[in-house]
């Protein structure tokens, strides 16, 4: 055969060799959506750097690190290492450019505004499309890690100290009335006046730690390194709490334990999930080391996201505040919460299933305690592990607070009284008197709250074990809580797409992309375009697969 009777081979186009109902495409669909949606964030382009004419464009980036999260490829040089593998996903989102690490990392930082919006998007987008009733939401905690050596600490007095030192002898340096910090700056660089300042050294070793010498050394090499100290400084000095130590390279972590009871340096993670398709609703990291204040910024986070007051909490006894409750109580949205001793009682129940930590002796001694003791609610009484009813007798006052007291003269005649009761009168059980936490309670125990309840492990702890377990996450890789926010905002992001592609044809998806843009030429578009669907779903198994008409 000669070369004039070559055959011919023609290039197909990007993405055509994948499957139409491949979970790339819906990204890119539910991102052109947006963009239609929102066109003010894309006005403007940023070039990444001079040079080559490689022009990242947000429609190109975001998608492309959105779905590296969906394939559990979450850092930015496992991304840039991706597209060399020749993927044919990466050459579809990004048109065949190839990013670098820091590109990807510059994009990630530039617009950590625009990833936050893309989320609060793909939950909107959940709300419309009926993916997310908003009727019942189940809130959960978890700790987290942070990115920084637990070890590398200092405590209020030694920043205040090391402050005070570093701007005493630099002014000296700059009015020339001292020369002690060119000395140091020969001390550690140099090895120079090592015998003159072998005593200063230690005083400050002994006074600042290893960790503030650090910082000290910094601060000797320039004005500019001088000014980052100085700046770091200033952040541990915001976040200090009490007479706890902070951390030297993130200052915003909180010492907290985890779920192991292991002491460290964390971030507690919230969030909250809807109980149709398990999307999450809303989330935010806090320093807060328990969760007994964020039940009321869950609260007032999701009657601003649903757009109504109107919904059921379901939360486990870890936010249980008497204030918080209070306030809860007094807005619409219901509380599904148990008390101390139902969580308690929970948990014995829980140990006991659990044999490798079920001890039968230990479980004897404990048969008498106030968790073992079911509380019945249309009664207001306590019914014994013997069987005897302990009804309301009085109430008590004491400085704290008033309490009921339980009891019944049954206790007397029981077999069991020397190990139930602490004298021959019998059992006697004390709850606080408080209406509000009565009738929080009353609801926890009614049909609809335990139906309720019986949700939030599947929904709340089922959430996080797929963030640990499923996509491989152990901690933050950021530092600072507005970056371990963004960090996670991805994950959420991750998250909410995979639902979307469970649930949603990408048939469908693309008809109401061409729907937006048929209707942009006519009007300016906005969220509100979903609801002459809403209700013209043909849905299949969970899953819509077209429209009616």
């Amino acid at each position: 055969m000669g070369f004039d009777s070559q055959t011919c081979f023609i290039l197909k186009e990007v993405g055509s060799n994948l499957d139409k109902n491949h979970i790339v495409f819906t990204v890119k669909i539910l991102f052109e959506i947006f963009k239609e949606i929102r066109p003010e964030l894309f006005k403007k382009d940023k070039k990444t750097r001079p040079g080559p004419k490689r022009i990242y464009k947000t429609g190109e980036m975001l998608p492309f690190i959105s779905f590296g999260h969906v394939m559990e490829i979450t850092s930015c040089r496992k991304l840039e290492n991706w597209w060399k593998n020749n993927d044919e996903t990466c050459q579809f989102l990004l048109n065949c450019k190839k990013p670098s690490k820091t590109t990807i990392n510059d994009f990630i930082n530039d617009n950590m505004y625009l990833i936050d919006e893309f989320d609060k998007y793909l939950v909107e987008f959940g709300i419309k499309t009926g993916l997310i009733e908003g009727n019942i939401i189940y809130a959960d905690g978890t700790v987290l890690k942070g990115y920084c050596n637990p070890l590398n600490n200092m405590n209020p007095d030694q920043i205040k100290y090391l402050k005070k030192f570093i701007l005493k002898h630099y002014k000296e340096y700059k009015n020339n009335t001292g020369d002690l910090w060119i000395k140091l700056h020969e001390f550690f660089y140099n090895d120079k006046n090592q015998e003159e300042l072998k005593d200063l050294y230690k005083k400050l070793k002994k006074t600042i730690n290893s960790f503030g010498i650090h910082l000290l050394k910094l601060s000797l090499k320039g004005h500019q390194s001088l000014k980052r100290v100085l700046k770091r400084i200033k952040k541990m000095e915001a976040n200090i709490n009490k007479d706890y130590s902070i951390n030297t390279v993130d200052p915003e972590t909180r010492h907290m334990d985890d779920k192991k009871r292991i002491s460290g340096l964390n971030y507690n993670y919230q969030q909250a999930i809807d109980d149709k398709y398990g999307m999450i609703v809303t989330h935010y990291i806090t320093q807060h080391p328990n969760d007994q204040q964020e039940a009321i910024e869950i609260v007032n986070r999701l009657q601003r996201i649903l757009n109504k007051k109107e919904f059921t909490l379901v939360v486990d006894h870890g936010y249980w505040n008497i204030n918080v409750l209070h306030r809860i109580y007094r807005t619409p949205t219901k509380l599904i919460i148990p008390c101390r001793t139902e969580a308690m009682r929970k948990n014995a129940k829980q140990r006991e299933k659990n044999k490798t930590r079920f001890d039968e002796k230990e479980a004897k001694k404990q048969r008498f305690k106030k968790y073992n003791f079911k509380y019945l609610p249309k009664e207001d009484a306590y019914l014994c592990p013997a069987g005897i009813k302990l009804t309301r007798k009085d109430n008590e006052i004491r400085k704290e607070g008033a309490n009921k007291r339980y009891g019944s003269k049954k206790c007397q005649t029981c077999r069991y009284i020397v190990e139930c009761a602490k004298n021959e009168y019998g059992r006697t059980l004390v709850d606080k008197f408080d209406p509000i936490l009565d009738k929080i309670k009353k609801e926890y125990y009614t049909e609809y709250g335990q139906t309720a309840y019986s949700g939030r492990g599947p929904h709340a702890e089922g959430g996080f074990a797929i963030l640990l377990e499923s996509r491989n996450f152990r901690g933050i890789k950021t530092k600072g809580v507005k970056k371990a926010n963004n960090e996670m905002t991805r994950t959420t992001i991750t998250h909410n797409i995979k639902k979307i592609h469970k649930h949603i044809n990408n048939k469908t998806l693309k008809k109401i992309l061409n729907e937006i843009k048929k209707e942009k030429q006519k009007q300016h578009i906005n969220m509100n375009i979903f609801d002459k669907w809403k209700n013209n779903y043909i849905i299949k198994n969970e899953k819509i697969i077209d429209f009616k008409n």
